[in-house]
């Protein structure tokens, strides 16, 4: 079992003790990981993994804001679409960035810059592990919204990406069986091509959950980037190589995240060592991608207070 496959089958057991999904629909999703229902019960018990839900859904909040920033923030109350900034607002330019793989392969892209003035620098947005679906779309909008040029990639464009893989859950059994260095660089060509789009060495990433892990792994690549922003990302096998980044980090992590959070003290020893900036956030109260407004775990107020940290973040080390 490879160390995404792992992860994308704790993220299913999270969704179960949350009472986000059922016992049959748990069994279903890992076994579309290990190959069949019966090696997927077997797996989770030798994993430990009781198949009782130990805990209720979380709540959504919804918030009230007072002092509005000068781009989009997360709503204040969950989604249905996923949509809070439209194509066709006028803050923003909705426009194709072309990425190809380092095999020749068209990588299926999201673009979008400000409209009416040059982009402060550039921002790639790495997606969760259900793919480049609509809510990831409407991130990278938000960037455009705060003066970025802003991209994100479908990381199974190979296999028809997030349109084609539309059970969430078979694409991210696919995602897990994908090699972590073919990830990284297609995350690095993403890079590349927003570079030449007109923002040259001014570049910085974020990214989600299983993105969020993407972006620590891109960092201990030796990616040239100015600064980034992983929320709640499982820590990469190479941990140590992470001392050599240059980048700024600025490290979002959840309270009730405990399987993530608890990697966070490995994660700074090694941000120390690199003697760039470096932030690391613990929001309280909240859970696993409490960023993502169509989902269970959403939390308005600290999903805010994080985007606009992020974006701060990306304001102080993207231009400089």
């Amino acid at each position: 079992m490879t160390e995404y496959e792992r992860y994308v089958i704790e993220e299913h057991v999270e969704d179960f003790n949350d009472g986000l999904i059922s016992r049959r629909e748990l069994l279903r999703r890992v076994g579309l990981i290990t190959g069949s229902v019966a090696t997927a019960t077997v797996l989770l018990s030798a994993m430990g993994c009781s198949t009782t839900p130990t805990g209720a859904p979380v709540a959504p909040t919804s918030r009230t804001s007072s002092a509005q920033p000068d781009f989009a923030t997360p709503p204040a109350r969950p989604t249905a679409d996923g949509i809070t900034v439209r194509e066709d607002d006028p803050r923003i330019k909705v426009g194709p960035l072309a990425v190809t793989g380092t095999d020749g392969a068209t990588l299926i892209s999201y673009h979008a810059t400000p409209a009416g003035r040059p982009p402060a620098g550039g921002i790639l947005v790495v997606h969760e592990n259900r793919g480049l679906v609509t809510h990831i779309k409407d991130v990278v909008r938000r960037v455009a919204t705060a003066g970025f040029s802003a991209v994100a990639v479908d990381l199974l464009s190979r296999d028809g990406g997030a349109d084609k893989l539309s059970d969430p859950a078979a694409y991210a059994a696919v995602l897990a069986k994908r090699p972590v260095p073919a990830m990284v660089s297609d995350l690095r060509q993403a890079l590349g091509a927003l570079s030449g789009s007109g923002v040259g060495a001014h570049l910085g990433m974020t990214g989600f959950c299983f993105g969020g892990g993407m972006v620590w792994n891109t960092l201990v690549s030796g990616a040239a980037v100015r600064a980034a922003v992983p929320f709640y990302g499982p820590a990469p096998a190479d941990v140590a190589g992470l001392a050599t980044t240059r980048a700024a980090v600025f490290a979002v992590y959840a309270a009730l995240d405990t399987r993530i959070t608890g990697s966070r003290n490995a994660m700074e020893a090694e941000l120390k060592k690199t003697g760039r900036p470096y932030k690391i956030t613990v929001y309280p109260g909240v859970d696993h991608a409490f960023h993502n407004d169509t989902g269970a775990r959403y939390n308005a107020t600290q999903a805010e207070a994080a985007w606009i940290a992020t974006i701060n973040w990306f304001r102080q080390y993207v231009p400089a």
